[in-house]
C-alpha cells in the first residue's frame, strides 16, 4: 500500500507479502533480512492538493536516563563497553527536555505535530528515580538530577545554568492552557531493555526479603576489585561517580561506602506501566492500558484513520540471570495479540505505525524471542495497512524499505549524533492504496524562531547553552571511540 517518499514504486499486495515471505525463506542463513536501505531524511515536495495528511509524528528513542551515581551499574568496565560510562551521561534529562522544548517550538510554528512516539529505553538502569526524571520531563516538572550528596567544593560550583547537577524546571511536552491555545501533544512509549534489565542486559531477581538485585556472572567470585552483583539500594560501590569524581573510572577498584538512597530501586514492568497511568498528561496511560497492566502492549488509535501498535520487545521467554539479554524478543502472546490488531486496522482501513524498541533485525533466537526478525519482518508484509515500523536501540540512524512498509532507526536523545525525527504520514486521495512518508531530522538544538508573541516564553531556553556542551561532549567521545557493534 505504501509508495516510499519518491521514489515511487509499489508493491501490490498480496504480491508483496509473498515476496518477502519468499526472500525470508531464501535468506535465512544470510544474517540479516531482506531490506534496501533508504536515505535518512526524505524532505521532497509532495502534490498535497492530491494527498491528505493523516498525521505528524516525532520519534525520538533511547532518551536512557541516567543516575550516573547509582551503585548499580557497571562504571569499571568503561573500558570494555563505551555504555558503561559515558562523559556525557549525567546531562540525560537536560538533554531529554531540550527535545521536548524543540518539538513544542515546531507546534508552535506553524507545524503542528499530533503525537510523539519515544521507542524505548527511557531509564538507563531500570530504577525507579531514573523513570521518575523521564516522566517529569515529558510531564513538565522539577528536575533534581542528583541522587547522592554533592561532593563538590562550593568555590568549584559552576554557573546553575551550566551545571548538569544543578535542578531545573523541564517544559513538559505541548499541553494546551498550560502552553497556549494550540491542540495538546500527546505521547506514547515503549519497554526497551533497558527499562527491563540491570544495565539494559542482565535479569533483576526479587530474593525472599524483596530486595531486588541483578546477579553478574560468576556470582561466587569474592568481588574484591569488581562486584558480583548490581545492587542500586546498596552502600557498596566500585568506581563510583560523584559529580566531584565524574569518570572516567578506574578499571581495578576495592569497593568503598556509599549514601544508600532507597529511590534507586529496581522496578518491574508493572511500576512502569502504573506510572504512565498516574500521568497526568494526555493520552491517559500513553499507550499502555490497566487491561494489560503487566504486558507492555497496546493498539491505540491516537487519531482518525491511523493506528499505532505498541510492543515490549525486551520479554523473552526465558530469563536466565547473568546473561546477555541487551537484544529483542517478542513473547509468543504478543505475535496472536499482533495478528488481531493488525487484522482489525486493515478491516478498518486504517493506517497502522508499528513501535518497538529494537529493530527486526534485533529480534534473534539466541535472546529467546517466540518471533524472530524473518517472521516479524514477513508477517507485518502481509498486512497492506501497515505503513512504518519505528524503532532504536541501536543508537544509529536507518530508513529500511522491508517491501510494503519501512523500517525507521532514530538515535539517541543521549549518545551522539543526538537526533529525532519529524515525520508526515499522507494519503493519496485518489488511490487511498497508496501512503507517502516525508522525514527530516530534528536535534535540541535547533534554531526555530517564534511567529508571534503568543508563545514567546517557550522559545526562551535557558538550558540552551549547558546543551552545547553535553552536543559537543558526546560528539567527541563518540567520534574518539567508535563502537564496531551497535550499542546495547
Amino acid at each position: 500500500m505504501i509508495v516510499i517518499h519518491t521514489l515511487n514504486f509499489r508493491l501490490l499486495w498480496p504480491a508483496a507479502g509473498m515476496l518477502m515471505s519468499l526472500l525470508s525463506l531464501i535468506m535465512v542463513g544470510c544474517g540479516s533480512l531482506p531490506g534496501v536501505f533508504l536515505p535518512n531524511e526524505s524532505t521532497q515536495p509532495l502534490d498535497t492538493g492530491s494527498f491528505q495528511l493523516i498525521a505528524r509524528l516525532a520519534h525520538i528513542s533511547d532518551a536512557q536516563i541516567t543516575d550516573e551515581e547509582s551503585p548499580g551499574r557497571l562504571t569499571a568496565a568503561a573500558e570494555l563497553n563505551t555504555s558503561a560510562w559515558r562523559p556525557h551521561e549525567a546531562y540525560s534529562t537536560q538533554l531529554l527536555d531540550g527535545f521536548v522544548r524543540t518539538v513544542n517550538k515546531i507546534h508552535a510554528s506553524g507545524t503542528p505535530i499530533d503525537f510523539l512516539i519515544h521507542t524505548g529505553d527511557g531509564m538507563d538502569n531500570a530504577q525507579l528515580n531514573e523513570l521518575g526524571w523521564f516522566m517529569s520531563v515529558l510531564d513538565g516538572g522539577t528536575i533534581d538530577p542528583r541522587s547522592g550528596p554533592d561532593d563538590r567544593e562550593v568555590a568549584s560550583l559552576p554557573d546553575p545554568l551550566l551545571d548538569p547537577h544543578h535542578p531545573f524546571q523541564a517544559q513538559g511536552l505541548y499541553q494546551q492552557g498550560k502552553h497556549g491555545p494550540l491542540a495538546t501533544i500527546a505521547w506514547y512509549n515503549v519497554i526497551g531493555n533497558h527499562d527491563h534489565f540491570a544495565v539494559g542486559v542482565f535479569p533483576i531477581v526479587t530474593d525472599l526479603f524483596g530486595l531486588r538485585t541483578s546477579p553478574l556472572p560468576f556470582d561466587q567470585r569474592l568481588g574484591l576489585f569488581f562486584p558480583v552483583r548490581l545492587n542500586p539500594t546498596g552502600f557498596t560501590a566500585w568506581a563510583p561517580i560523584t559529580p566531584a569524581h565524574p569518570g572516567p573510572p578506574a578499571e581495578l577498584n576495592f569497593p568503598v561506602m556509599i549514601q544508600a538512597n532507597p529511590t534507586r530501586r529496581y522496578i518491574t514492568n508493572q511500576e512502569m506501566i502504573a506510572a504512565h497511568l498516574a500521568s497526568p498528561t494526555q493520552p491517559a496511560g500513553h499507550g499502555f492500558s490497566a487491561d494489560c497492566a503487566t504486558c507492555g502492549w497496546y493498539s491505540v488509535s491516537p487519531m482518525p484513520g491511523l493506528r499505532l501498535i505498541g510492543l515490549n520487545s525486551a520479554s523473552p521467554l526465558i530469563e536466565q540471570r547473568a546473561v546477555n539479554h541487551s537484544e529483542g524478543a517478542l513473547s509468543p502472546s504478543q505475535g496472536g495479540f499482533l495478528v488481531d490488531a493488525l487484522s482489525s486496522a486493515c478491516a478498518q482501513d486504517e493506517v497502522v505505525i508499528v513501535a518497538t524498541h529494537h529493530p527486526a533485525d534485533s529480534l534473534r533466537l539466541s535472546a529467546g524471542t517466540a518471533i524472530t526478525g524473518f517472521e516479524f519482518v514477513a508477517l507485518l508484509n502481509r498486512f497492506p495497512c501497515v505503513a512504518l515500523h519505528v524503532t532504536g536501540h541501536w543508537h544509529q540512524d536507518m530508513m529500511i524499505d522491508r517491501g510494503g512498509y519501512v523500517e525507521m532507526v532514530t538515535s539517541s536523545t543521549l549518545d551522539a549524533p543526538q537526533t529525532g525525527r519529524i515525520v508526515e504520514i499522507w494519503r493519496s486521495l485518489e488511490m487511498p492504496d497508496v501512503v507517502e512518508l516525508r522525514y527530516r531530522f530534528f536535534s535540541h538544538l535547533d534554531d526555530i524562531q517564534s511567529v508571534d508573541d503568543t508563545h514567546a516564553a517557550m522559545f526562551d531556553d535557558p538550558l540552551m547553552p549547558i546543551r552545547r556542551v553535553a552536543h559537543d561532549i558526546a560528539h567527541d567521545f563518540f567520534f574518539e571511540d567508535i563502537p564496531s557493534e551497535p550499542r546495547p
